[in-house]
């Protein structure tokens, strides 16, 4: 949750442990707006991405306490850019305990029918492997729909060590041709075949050790997806059970950020790589690991007292 701040001592001989006075950090502004940016390059499954978001965030408390110091509520502005879509909505975040974050949100999304997406099945039993739907790339079209999604966020730090753990609830409505109510469609993000109707359960559970300018760890990534097809209506071939179409992921995370000093138009930006081995996935069984490059700074709008 926090850092030990060392006192100096203010005599010849140092003071005994009893009487230090408590570590004094400095005081969270009041409020901020802020703009942040990620842009990302991932291969397995290849895809380019920009996540921009304007934010305004509020205060909670004014405690010297580590544990509601750094407290807020905010809401954003959020635009996701790819060449095959734009995501657009609104985000609320609130974080009323330094260990507990709760963020909820919406989005407009806009599939343009460029690099296969969006590609969609009458049900869950299908095979979407990169070949095969490079194979049926003229099948993509253009379509929109709706993505909401609730993020609590469970987080701790001790020192130099902090452990994170996120777990998504998503709901998506999209508009698929077939209008099947047991359509799906392939999201290169969740990398696994979404409902056209119903939900999808996600989890980013992170350990990692920061040292400075560097941050280095492990990520644990999951996507569960949530179906209503009537399973006994479809027969598997012999030997083979039916598809989930959930998959697990673990690997390693390394960040650097060129700079840690606060303000400026471009606030610490950091490069981030992370890469993942599948420990299960219908169509990734080979060696070659999930691979994500990122960059990402904020901007100060309006910093408060």
């Amino acid at each position: 949750l926090g850092l030990s701040a060392p006192a100096t001592a203010q005599q010849p001989e140092p003071p005994t442990t009893e009487n230090l006075p408590p570590p004094v950090l400095p005081p969270m502004p009041e409020r901020r707006l802020f703009f942040t940016t990620l842009n990302v390059f991932r291969y397995n499954p290849l895809g380019l991405e920009s996540q921009n978001k304007l934010i305004y965030q509020k205060r909670l408390f004014d405690s010297p306490s580590l544990l509601l110091r750094d407290t807020f509520a905010s809401a954003a502005a959020s635009l996701k850019l790819s060449p095959a879509f734009f995501k657009l909505g609104p985000v609320v975040e609130l974080q009323p305990v330094a260990v507990l974050n709760l963020r909820a949100g919406y989005e407009y999304v806009q599939f343009f029918g460029t690099f296969g997406s969006v590609q969609s099945y009458p049900d869950s039993f299908q095979n979407y492997d990169d070949d095969v739907r490079d194979v049926t790339n003229d099948q993509a079209y253009g379509t929109s729909g709706h993505h909401f999604f609730v993020e609590p966020t469970l987080q701790a730090k001790v020192k130099s060590v902090a452990l994170r753990t996120k777990v998504a609830f998503e709901y998506w409505n999209v508009d698929l041709r077939d209008g099947s109510p047991t359509g799906t469609f392939y999201d290169p993000t969740l990398d696994t075949l979404v409902p056209g109707k119903g939900w999808v359960l996600a989890n980013d559970t992170d350990l990692i050790w920061m040292n400075g300018r560097w941050t280095l760890g492990a990520r644990f990534s999951a996507v569960w997806p949530s179906y209503d097809d009537d399973s006994g209506a479809v027969d598997p071939l012999p030997g083979r059970s039916l598809p989930t179409n959930k998959h697990m992921r673990v690997g390693p995370i390394v960040a650097y950020a060129f700079d840690t000093r606060p303000g400026g138009f471009m606030n610490k930006p950091t490069a981030l790589l992370i890469a993942g081995w599948y420990l299960t996935h219908e169509n990734r069984t080979s060696a070659m690991p999930y691979l994500l490059a990122g960059f990402s700074f904020s901007t100060e709008l309006l910093g408060g007292r």
